[in-house]
């Protein structure tokens, strides 16, 4: 469940929505305990306003009963009848500094205890904020009160009436809340204003986002080659202006890229027609090189027509690799798929470099678990892709080495392909640029021979059958290239 709630999450339209639904929750929420909390208030002033002059009242009726002291029966008889006509009331006397000096509760409970004389003071005043709260005898907290001077005892000692007004506000507030037709109205006013507000911001909200849909939409078709995206966006306000600078900006990336594609087609194309023009000469020269070679008498000219044979079969490869390279990556060249049986194209090439295996003393074999499984390819790129692997495993190949070719089954609809060799292998950061164009691996360029374009040629095939090569290798242990393909529909 959380990762759905987290993918869903990524989105412009969720991530807006999460957040205004919050905000409008906690705004509720804030909105609703100020609601209460003054509500509450309003009740405590209410009862304190309604009752400000209770002390007062009762004090005179007490002045006669206090005059002859505190815990006198008269008292207690006065207090026990007030009581029996209000009992939500508590009365206490004060002294001048606002202790407790007298209480008529259950237990005398609250005696000693000291009440807040300012908050006597401020009660007392002629013009007071209500309401006005003061620690409570006998109870946690604040709570309004009456209060009125009152003198006690035969020595008539100035003091105060303190008279406690609320007995249990929670549970009053709780009745107000349940039994009040204006709260009633109040919340169900509250919450269709609340409803109404969210389904005008989440028309707003999708409204918003499905402008910024439309340019994300362009902008993924856009990634994917499309180059002829564009935003249809005419309002002139942010997000229109970032669809018109996204279509300016895909008109001229489409004409660079057209024009990117005309100069690279020029460029096959001419790589190829020279790569071809070179070819015959070459070969005349490579014959001739070789009838000289026969007829040559002296060591030093014999020397000298080797080293011409030899990077005359040098540039003949070259121009092969070349021809192989502009064929391999002329774009609107269609590929010719067509299904064929990997392992007799496997066998095909090995025979052909059999010759050259056995001159240089390295055995080469084909490593078969797939049976005659069948590929969908283009067989003339696939042909030119495992010929340049096996030529450059038999090139990086020391004499009494193996270079094998292995098929093999990597799930039901791929097949797996690998050329291993035990040969001088490659180090780390080699790795990662053999499959660049003309680069040459540094025991390439100590034996002074390859062209660096093998490996890029086979990258270039893989890629145009959405495969990659995975090259595996260790310095003086060899190497193994892996690639996959398809394995033909029945």
């Amino acid at each position: 469940m959380w990762p759905l709630l987290r993918r869903a999450y990524r989105s412009l339209y969720a991530r807006i929505v999460f957040i205004y639904l919050t905000s409008m929750i906690a705004l509720s929420a804030a909105t609703a305990l100020i609601a209460v909390d003054q509500f509450d208030q309003l009740g405590r002033e209410w009862l304190q306003r309604s009752q400000i002059h209770m002390a007062r009242q009762l004090a005179q009726t007490l002045r006669a009963p206090l005059s002859q002291g505190l815990d006198d029966d008269r008292v207690h008889t006065a207090i026990q009848q007030i009581m029996t006509i209000n009992p939500s009331l508590s009365l206490y006397v004060l002294d001048e500094n606002g202790r407790v000096v007298g209480a008529y509760s259950e237990g005398s409970c609250g005696l000693g205890e000291q009440v807040n004389r300012g908050a006597i003071a401020e009660l007392l005043s002629e013009m007071p904020m209500l309401p006005v709260y003061a620690d409570m005898p006998c109870q946690d907290g604040e709570g309004v009160f009456s209060v009125a001077p009152v003198t006690f005892g035969p020595e008539a000692t100035p003091g105060y009436l303190f008279v406690r007004l609320e007995a249990n506000t929670q549970v009053s507030m709780a009745n107000i809340w349940e039994t009040s037709g204006i709260t009633r109205t109040l919340l169900i006013a509250t919450g269709v204003a609340l409803l109404l507000t969210l389904v005008v911001g989440l028309a707003l909200f999708a409204l918003l986002t499905r402008r910024f849909t439309r340019v994300t939409r362009a902008v993924r078709h856009f990634a994917r080659g499309d180059y002829r995206q564009r935003v249809p966006d005419r309002i002139d306000d942010e997000i229109g202006r970032v669809g018109r600078a996204f279509n300016e900006m895909a008109a001229t990336i489409e004409a660079q890229v057209e024009a990117l594609r005309d100069n690279d087609r020029q460029r096959r194309e001419l790589v190829a027609n020279l790569s071809h023009e070179f070819r015959t000469p070459l070969t005349s020269l490579s014959g001739y090189t070789r009838q000289l070679l026969r007829t040559a008498t002296s060591a030093d000219g014999r020397e000298s027509l080797e080293a011409i044979r030899l990077n005359v079969d040098r540039l003949t490869r070259l121009a092969a690799q070349l021809s192989q390279m502009s064929h391999a990556n002329i774009s609107d060249r269609p590929l010719s798929l067509e299904s064929f049986s990997f392992a007799e194209l496997a066998n095909d090439i090995v025979s052909k470099f059999r010759p050259r295996a056995e001159e240089n003393d390295v055995c080469l074999a084909v490593e078969n678990e797939a049976d005659m499984a069948q590929v969908a390819a283009d067989v003339e790129l696939i042909d030119h892709a495992l010929t340049n692997l096996v030529d450059n495993a038999l090139f990086a190949t020391n004499a009494g080495g193996r270079v094998t070719i292995r098929i093999l089954h990597l799930n039901a609809d791929t097949l797996k392909i690998g050329v291993r060799d035990t040969g001088i292998g490659m180090k780390p950061e080699e790795i990662a640029l053999v499959c660049q164009r003309f680069y040459r691996t540094a025991h390439g360029r100590e034996r002074g021979d390859g062209t660096g374009l093998g490996l890029a040629i086979v990258s270039d095939v893989l890629k145009r059958h959405d495969s990659k090569l995975t090259l595996e290798s260790k310095p003086g242990r060899g190497s193994c290239i892996w690639f996959t393909l398809p394995l033909a529909k029945p």
